[in-house]
């Protein structure tokens, strides 16, 4: 049995999709900040998109859990990275589905063709 052939994990395993998704959206985040990328004040329009889950979250435990801004960044860098692995996640899960609806489909026609 190979490793992919697992048939109980439908439609395969997304764990490494979810790690490196993760560790994309914290360190793109974290190199931003540490780059000296504005936080609270003019962003960019680039990095409000990019790291969008980052500044909602930190703006948020800014405001209304009365954190320093310090703690909002790392709120923020671990909101933008739990969302590039649910994204990375969800893509390689669906890739997984279409592929295997692909191939389903083409063992039908297969068997459909050595029939007639």
């Amino acid at each position: 049995m190979k490793p992919g052939d697992n048939k109980k994990s439908f439609p395969g395993n997304v764990s490494f999709p979810a790690l490196f998704g993760f560790a994309a959206g914290v360190i793109g985040s974290a190199a931003y900040l540490l780059l000296g990328g504005e936080y609270l004040w003019r962003v960019p329009l680039w990095a409000t998109v990019v790291f969008y889950p980052g500044f909602v979250v930190g703006n948020w435990a800014y405001d209304h859990c009365h954190v320093s801004v310090l703690v909002a960044q790392v709120i923020g860098v671990l909101a933008v990275g739990l969302a590039y692995a649910l994204m990375a996640a969800l893509a390689r899960w669906i890739w997984l589905a279409v592929s295997r609806r692909r191939n389903k489909s083409v063992q039908n026609d297969d068997h459909n063709s050595s029939q007639i």
